[in-house]
């Protein structure tokens, strides 16, 4: 069996293993927003009750991030994905099987440190192990947005079916599968190292080989690069949750759009779901174009149109509405496999678990405070403003990442008039 072959194999289990483990988890981060309800009805709670209830399990989801980047580094992550799927299986059960509103905060809070879990393993599996790394993250990311858009409707359509409790039981199921997969292809901590070395020792040997980018020589937690693309990385984070908290509602006050009689709330709900799927598409572009030109140019064109495309938002109506946040959605989600990369090359060695932990705390952290944020100027001047806002966080984005770019081509054209480093070669 060839080398080349060897390293087909192994991207297409990672590719999987990860992209299944992906999916379960943002169908169990959005199950109990899809079934608030039915569960809301059996214990007699309020939304106000039920907001406390799932803030407890989405503050955990977040906080488990740091834990996992250390114990990525530690054990590898293909055991950390594995224990993720466990936990969300285990506590998904109690979940249903919950017989008081105290067990089911304590289960949903449980659940959420169980799935936070994910994310730093899975991304950096995929992120270090992957010869194809754009597309391979590209893939990972569609996975994702599959899981959030066809939770609610699994969910919904199981308790019409059955009840709620028979929702998460089935999930927990899907995660003991997923589990199982993972454990079964995963390729071990071993055998991801040896993927990397394999894969340096080719491009080594290659009179064509391209590093994806040019991070500093000395790869330090306090690199001012590295600093700007985490600070890049959460606004992008911010952007993202700031805009979709209220896209809906603002597509139902500004959308003005008639289909078959349906009342405006029906019409913004459909059109913003139709919006979103475009994040599929810019996945997949994102993806693509890092690893076609160097990564810290290929995230610039993005960023740079978000900007427009947020302002225009703001006052548009109509048609010119939907193609504005269609294209925004695209554009947003092209950025995160890009993002994903550069995390990867300019992190310290050996600390790419704990690197892409501190990314998803700070991302899901700052997260939780882009809907206050978005929520303040939208109550005092309308959802129109939000996006006027955002466009200026956007803007603040690009100039970051203009800074990191303009050192990378430094480095690069220094690097190009002398031999290439293995450390060089190795970027990404």
């Amino acid at each position: 069996m060839t080398m080349s072959v060897v390293a087909a194999s192994m991207e297409r289990r990672v590719i999987v293993s990860a992209a299944l483990a992906h999916a379960m988890t943002h169908t169990l981060e959005l199950t109990f927003a899809a079934l608030l309800v039915p569960i809301g009805i059996e214990y007699g709670a309020d939304v106000a009750v039920l907001g406390a209830v799932a803030n407890a399990g989405t503050i955990t989801y977040g906080v488990t991030a740091l834990p996992s980047g250390w114990l990525v580094d530690r054990y590898g992550p293909r055991a950390v994905m594995i224990g993720a799927m466990s936990m969300a299986a285990t506590f998904a059960c109690i979940v249903a099987v919950s017989p008081s509103l105290l067990l089911l905060t304590v289960a949903l809070t449980l659940l959420g440190a169980g799935i936070g879990l994910y994310h730093p393993a899975g991304t950096s599996m995929v992120a270090t192990v992957a010869e194809r790394r754009g597309v391979a993250l590209a893939a990972h990311g569609v996975a994702g947005n599959l899981g959030v858009a066809l939770a609610p409707i699994a969910a919904v359509a199981i308790a019409i079916a059955f009840d709620w409790r028979a929702a998460y039981l089935a999930f927990a199921a899907g995660a003991l599968a997923v589990g199982l997969v993972v454990w079964r292809i995963a390729p071990t901590r071993n055998d991801a190292r040896a993927a990397v070395g394999a894969r340096v020792r080719r491009l080594m040997a290659s009179a064509h080989a391209r590093p994806r980018t040019a991070p500093p020589a000395a790869r330090r937690w306090i690199a001012p690069a590295l600093l700007l693309i985490y600070g890049a990385a959460v606004l992008q984070g911010f952007i993202y949750r700031g805009s979709l908290t209220f896209l809906t509602l603002h597509l139902r006050a500004h959308l003005d759009v008639h289909i078959f009689g349906w009342n405006p709330e029906a019409v913004a709900g459909a059109a913003a779901t139709a919006v979103l799927l475009t994040a599929i598409f810019g996945q997949v572009a994102g993806g693509t174009l890092s690893d076609r030109v160097p990564v810290e140019r290929a995230v610039l064109p993005f960023i740079a149109l978000s900007v427009p495309l947020l302002a225009l938002i703001g006052p548009a109506t109509g048609v010119p509405l939907l193609i504005a946040c269609a294209g925004f959605v695209l554009v947003n989600f092209a950025q995160q496999p890009i993002f994903n990369g550069l995390i990867t090359d300019y992190s310290p060695p050996g600390a790419v678990g704990r690197a892409f932990g501190i990314s998803f705390f700070l991302t899901f952290g700052m997260g939780s405070f882009a809907a206050s944020f978005a929520g303040m100027i939208a109550n005092r001047w309308g959802t129109p403003a939000v996006f006027y806002a955002l466009a200026v966080v956007a803007f603040t984005m690009l100039v970051a990442m203009l800074l990191v770019a303009a050192g990378a081509e430094r480095r690069r054209g220094a690097r190009a008039r002398e031999p290439h480093s293995a450390e060089a070669v190795a970027g990404g």
